[in-house]
């Protein structure tokens, strides 16, 4: 077949090519890590290639500190974790494409779901949430966050439809493997915020949440847009999951300098995946961004106020790490977990340091926090 006249672009000639060839009754087989096992009939052998199959999903090989944790045949997006019955679990955007976008219709449209019972052995799950055509959630789902409220795990997450329209639902579990969405989806926090540019029937920001507790009410964090044009991070509360209440912006990034580049690599982004915590009377906020002229990174800003934060008081964070979501605490320490190229990884942070910042733990580390008893995260 003469791929030229097909009009294929040459790095998609060659990977036809290869494939064509690495099908061929002559190609040499790759090979296998695991045990050659004896010959047998075709039932026996699909019946064993399921189960060493199942057996690599199930449990993939985990180096931990040199590589991070991501499930086979995936990467992992902005994700939560929440401890339940002697486990961390992580639930995480599951990508599946080869391209630097999640935008493209058919990815990002379940959630990943893994847990750990020491931080080094991992044992990767069914996912749950998928996306459900014809609402406001078809098109994909992103950036799961969970919280314990009473007997029940609850979930905050992104859903985008048709129009890649972000808006934020609900979901709830008792053992974290069965989910149910709540009736009143979406709660759309941004639906009458007059400071606020969002919309259903185009593409709009209103995603990455977090959820925490603070004073007897239950806050969102999450990303947005202003009218102005702006990113930026706002806040909204409730007292009982169905009334919220919008608290506006309280980190805005610039108005202009958005520079679009096709396959990422932005000199100037989205503030996204973002989380706060108060530790010492003072509050800390991580965010993710790509800031012109200073580079792409996890940064933090402080404030006395929960309300309020100073776009220009950003400083690198960690500089191994992204989507920061709290593990353990011990005292003024906080285990934490982030990503670094598509993989979990594990840091620490001193909150008593005069300016905080998370680094990468040692093997040895990782093991001392097997002994800090988890709790409630503040």
């Amino acid at each position: 077949m003469k791929f030229a006249s097909l009009g294929l672009p040459g790095a998609v000639q060659a990977a036809v090519c290869s494939a064509l060839v690495a099908g061929t009754c002559c190609a040499q087989a790759p090979q296998s890590r695991s045990t050659a096992l004896a010959p047998s009939n075709n039932i026996e052998f699909e019946k064993t290639l399921k189960r060493m199959r199942l057996d690599l999903y199930r449990h993939p090989p985990v180096d931990i500190i040199r590589d991070g944790f991501r499930p086979v045949g995936g990467s992992v997006g902005d994700f939560a974790v929440v401890h339940h019955a002697g486990r961390e679990h992580f639930f995480y955007i599951e990508r599946r494409l080869r391209e630097g976008t999640p935008f493209f219709p058919g990815h990002e449209v379940f959630f990943g779901h893994a847990s750990t019972g020491d931080f080094f052995e991992w044992e990767v799950h069914d996912p749950v949430l998928w996306v459900r055509p014809g609402t406001w959630e078809e098109a994909h789902v992103w950036a799961p966050s969970v919280l314990k409220i009473g007997d029940e795990y609850v979930m905050c997450y992104t859903g985008l439809n048709h129009h890649l329209s972000q808006d934020l639902g609900l979901a709830s579990s008792r053992d974290l493997f069965t989910w149910r969405r709540w009736e009143t989806n979406p709660i759309s926090p941004l639906r009458n915020a007059a400071w606020a540019a969002w919309w259903p029937d185009d593409i709009c920001s209103c995603r990455d949440p977090y959820l925490f507790r603070h004073e007897g009410r239950l806050w969102v964090l999450f990303t947005a847009n202003t009218r102005e044009g702006a990113s930026c991070l706002a806040l909204a509360s409730t007292t009982d999951l169905r009334q919220w209440q919008d608290h506006g912006p309280i980190l805005v990034g610039p108005v202009t300098g958005y520079e679009p580049r096709l396959w990422g690599g932005h000199p100037q982004g989205s503030l996204e995946s973002a989380c706060m915590i108060r530790r010492r009377g003072r509050w800390f906020l991580m965010v993710n961004a790509a800031i012109r002229d200073r580079g792409r990174g996890c940064w933090i800003a402080e404030s006395d106020r929960m309300d309020r934060f100073e776009f220009e008081s950003l400083r690198c964070f960690w500089d191994d790490g992204a989507c920061v979501e709290f593990v353990r605490h011990d005292g003024h320490r906080t285990l934490m977990a982030g990503l670094n190229g598509g993989r979990i990884r594990f840091g620490e942070v001193d909150w008593d340091a005069p300016q905080p910042k998370a680094r990468s733990v040692t093997r040895e580390q990782l093991i001392s926090w097997q002994k800090v008893a988890p709790g409630t995260n503040p």
